[in-house]
């Protein structure tokens, strides 16, 4: 796994970078990315492993903070 980061973490990182616009997040969730990966055996691609991650932490962080803008809509008067 180390080798593949340090090969692979300018793209692990930019492509979050680039769909979220947000270099700490994208950092984050390339974190997250890492923290997932299988306990045992690595997946057939791991950088396409991580990056599918990454993105799908993303994907779920933004619906969260929409559910949470309709809920704080709702009680604003």
């Amino acid at each position: 796994m180390e080798a593949i980061w340090r090969i692979e973490s300018a793209r692990i990182v930019g492509a979050p970078a680039g769909y979220t616009g947000d270099f700490a997040l994208a950092e984050d969730l390339a974190h997250e990315a890492l923290v997932s990966w299988p306990r045992e055996g690595a997946p057939r691609n791991p950088a396409g492993y991580l990056l599918t991650v990454g993105r799908r932490r993303a994907v779920d962080g933004f619906r969260r903070r929409a559910v949470q803008d309709d809920r704080y809509a709702v009680l604003a008067p």
